[in-house]
This record gives structure tokens, C-alpha cells and sequence, in this order.
């Protein structure tokens, strides 16, 4: 293999890690998806009761009460933990969902899905939305992707995740934000944060300065800062090598 088309595979490489890396940011809200008749066919393969592991299953919901709700697909039902009222606000029986969390298997009683994050289904991104909207209507937003800025005014860390509030300034609002991933941000900061809107909380895998329209990840949708350079760089070099 001559030295050009050496560069040009490991030009390639770098390109689709960077890609690789943009999409698993926004993937832990949206794990294995399963329909509901697939996890009734074989539900030991699918049983977190032993060993720790979380499912996305998909299914209509058929029943919503206070301490359960059930969900349907195919003409097999599964039995949903309601328990966390506030994950299920805005959603109403005949509606397509998503739920994603620990499927329990009970071969003596009834098997039951325990909920981390519950989506409406397909998955909606509303796009940019303010706090103050948000908090007006929170069961508007509720399962749904979304985007706002404000300052970070509060920030911890613990259990794996930090935990912010992000303020806007020019109302008063604010709205908690679970940020699972690495970040230099401070208090004090003004974030652009996107993610899931789920049971009054933000959850977050894509966090970064509120940035001009001109910015890296405006020119190229889907990047960060950091993985927009490394495309730039790599394209710039397969340009340079056509040149030759």
C-alpha cells in the first residue's frame, strides 16, 4: 500500500471515530430496543433479576393507573411500574412508547418493566426550547427531546453524573440538568444543553458553551467542538492529497 493511500485510510478512521463518538452521545436514553412480543417469547433473555441490565422495549400503552400501567404489542401485554408518576406526565392510553429500564421476569407472578426514562415513540426532538416554556407546560415536553441555554447557577458531582441547575437570567426560571459525561464547566458559564425531558429533569450526554451561530457545531450539525476539528482537519487532508 503506497504512503497516500496509508493517510488516506487512517484519514478515513479518524473521520468515522469522530462520527462513531457524536453517536453514542445521544444513544444511552435509547438502549437494545425490543418489542414487547420478542421479550414475552424469551423473557429469561431479556431478565435483569440476576444480573444488572437495562432495555428499551417499545409497545402501545393499553392501561395507565396510579400504581401500574400496561403496554401492548402484537397481542402480548407487559406489566409497567408506575411508581414514578412523574415519568409517565402527558402520556395517555392508546399512545406508541418507549421505556427504557430494568425488565424483571417472575415466572410464579407477573413480569413487570421498571422504568429509567420514558420516551414517546418515534422519538421527537422539539429542538430549542426556553426554561420558562418548559416550566409552563412540562408535560408538553415530557418524553421528548430538547435543547435551551442558561447558566449554569448550581453544580455538583456524584454518583457517576453531575447534577446542575441551569437558570435563565432574563426570567428567573430554571430547571434541573443530570449531565452524564466530562466537563470543564463552571459555575457561572452560559450552556447550550440537549437532551431528554423526563420527569421533570434534563438529562444530558450534550453540554457545551452557548456558542455563536457561527460556531463549529452549526457549520457541521451533530458535532462537538472537539470532533468537528478533528473532521475539518481530516478533510483538509484528503484534499491536499488529491491535489498532488
Amino acid at each position: 500500500m503506497s504512503k497516500g493511500s496509508t493517510l488516506k485510510l487512517v484519514t478515513i478512521t479518524v473521520l468515522l471515530l469522530a462520527c462513531t463518538a457524536t453517536f453514542v452521545n445521544a444513544s444511552m436514553f435509547e438502549l437494545e430496543i425490543a418489542p414487547v412480543s420478542k421479550i414475552m417469547e424469551d423473557p429469561t433473555a431479556y431478565d435483569s433479576t440476576m444480573a444488572y441490565r437495562k432495555i428499551s422495549v417499545i409497545g402501545n400503552i393499553s392501561e395507565i393507573g396510579k400504581q401500574s400501567a400496561v403496554i401492548t404489542e402484537n397481542g402480548h401485554s407487559l406489566k409497567v411500574d408506575v411508581t414514578k408518576t412523574e415519568l409517565f406526565s402527558g402520556f395517555s392510553s392508546g399512545e406508541p412508547i418507549m421505556i427504557t429500564g430494568e425488565f424483571r421476569h417472575n415466572p410464579l407472578r407477573e413480569d413487570t418493566m421498571y422504568p429509567t426514562y420514558v420516551l414517546h415513540y418515534p422519538i421527537q426532538d422539539i429542538g430549542v426550547v426556553n426554561i420558562t416554556s418548559i416550566n409552563a407546560d412540562p408535560a408538553t415536553y415530557n418524553g421528548k427531546y430538547v435543547s435551551t441555554i442558561g447558566e449554569i447557577t448550581d453544580l455538583d458531582f456524584s454518583m457517576g453524573r453531575f447534577t446542575m441547575t441551569l437558570t435563565d437570567n432574563s426570567t428567573g426560571e430554571h430547571v434541573k440538568v443530570y449531565y452524564y459525561g466530562a466537563t470543564d464547566l463552571k459555575n457561572g458559564d452560559d450552556v447550550k444543553v440537549s437532551g431528554l425531558y423526563n420527569g421533570g429533569v434534563l438529562h444530558s450526554e450534550n453540554m457545551g458553551m452557548d456558542r455563536s451561530p457561527l460556531s463549529i457545531s452549526t457549520l457541521i450539525p451533530g458535532f462537538s467542538s472537539l470532533t468537528g476539528l478533528i473532521a475539518l482537519g481530516a478533510v483538509a487532508i484528503l484534499l491536499s492529497q488529491r491535489r498532488r
